[in-house]
């Protein structure tokens, strides 16, 4: 059971996009950035939001980012295929529930790149 009192949304990439469930098991998950220009759906999401906010079920919690937050979306993000950039925390339940990597390092992340033809960082 999960102490709602001290409950954190855990942040993970899914698609090129920060998301994080809700810690009250709802079902909800949220983008944890939102467009630039919120009229325009092609708009793109950078503006970070402070908390997590869930639709369904109006749970407020703080939300817990990677440490290395810039560096996991610079490498995934130099992939050019949008459902391949995605980055778990360790024990993640959705990764263990559909055996997704989970926890990896930037070197990981730079490895895989290499080992499907993307670059391992931005070149220039």
């Amino acid at each position: 059971m999960v102490d709602l009192l001290t409950a954190k949304a855990r942040a993970w990439m899914y698609s090129g996009d920060w998301v994080a469930d809700c810690p009250r098991d709802c079902g909800g998950v949220e983008h944890l950035y939102d467009r630039a220009n919120p009229r325009n759906p092609a708009s793109p999401r950078i503006m970070q939001k402070a908390e997590f906010r869930c639709s369904y079920c109006h749970m407020v919690a703080p939300i817990e980012w990677p440490a290395q937050l810039a560096e996991i979306t610079a490498v995934l993000m130099l992939r050019p295929i949008p459902h391949t950039r995605n980055w778990f925390p360790k024990d993640h339940e959705t990764a263990l529930r559909f055996r997704a990597p989970h926890g990896q390092s930037i070197d990981d992340l730079r490895a895989e790149n290499v080992e499907h033809g993307v670059p391992a960082e931005a070149v220039g």
